[in-house]
């Protein structure tokens, strides 16, 4: 069965397919290339279907979900060499390759600064400053940006949480309040389970900021504030490169608009903070 293709797989159950799936899978079959760019929820209002319905689909196919579908289309469509960087070619040297990387880093930074507003950041300054407590959720890659974002905000005055374990978020999810807010990073923004406990989180009260490369991603959905840190990886990879830079670009303006708002209270734990790691060096 594995050797079948993905979208021999669709041609092969189309006929058994019920209407909604047939327009997806028409669709799919037509624009292969466009599948591994496109989120659910932009899938679905592309084929004027629901997600369920997608989700069938794929469960008929005997994928777990959406994303393994495109990653199945795309290891059949997409060059293998740019399963490693978008840009990369074999050739390449490693002068070529840096130029091209951090070029790359670049132009994904500046479309960053294009898509996201100064209201929405101000927006979700405005959501920090107030809250009493944070949570930075992040789940594989994005665990490593959410520790950094937590790395700096428990220097501010702010009561401050990380996790990256499914099970220990919804346990701090469930016991978040209305004054709390969680900032939540998700290169694809599908993880299904971190969606799951910003739901527990949202259903107490609690605001939710979210940083992801796709804004009409699911996570968009359960978040009061959607920041979109572009990249020009593909969207159907699970690991991210330049929108991982874009999302420290975010994190850090985050962070500065938070600190300028408290400037007295973060130059003292600042000190004391210096203290402490002073005494961890020779």
């Amino acid at each position: 069965m594995e050797q079948i293709s993905c979208l021999q797989k669709i041609r092969e159950i189309y006929s058994e397919l019920k209407d909604a799936e047939k327009r997806v899978a028409e669709y799919i079959l037509q624009n292969p290339q466009d599948i591994i760019h496109r989120s659910i929820t932009e899938l679905a209002e592309a084929c004027k279907s629901g997600e369920a319905t997608i989700f069938r689909l794929c469960k008929k196919l005997g994928y777990k979900g959406y994303q393994e579908l495109k990653i199945k289309i795309a290891s059949e469509v997409v060059s293998p060499i740019k399963n490693i960087h978008e840009e990369i070619k074999e050739e390449d040297n490693s002068f070529i390759t840096l130029q091209k990387i951090v070029n790359s880093n670049i132009y994904s930074l500046n479309q960053t600064m294009k898509l996201n507003s100064g209201e929405t950041i101000d927006k979700a300054v405005e959501l920090l400053n107030k809250s009493e407590k944070i949570a930075f959720f992040g789940m594989a890659g994005s665990a490593a940006l959410a520790l950094d974002a937590y790395n700096k905000f428990i220097k501010t005055n702010k009561r401050c949480e990380f996790q990256a374990d499914t099970h220990f978020q919804a346990m701090i999810a469930a016991i978040l309040e209305d004054k709390d807010c969680v900032i939540a990073i998700s290169h694809t923004g599908s993880n299904k389970e971190l969606i799951e406990n910003l739901i527990t989180a949202k259903e107490n009260g609690a605001k939710i900021i979210s940083i992801t490369s796709n804004g009409k991603a699911p996570i968009a959905k359960v978040s009061d504030v959607v920041l979109v840190s572009f990249g020009r990886e593909s969207k159907f990879k699970t690991e991210a490169m330049d929108s991982r830079i874009s999302a420290l670009a975010l994190i850090d303006c985050l962070f500065v608009g938070v600190c300028l708002k408290n400037k007295d209270e973060y130059f003292k734990r600042l000190d004391k903070v210096r203290s402490a790691i002073a005494k961890k060096k020779y």
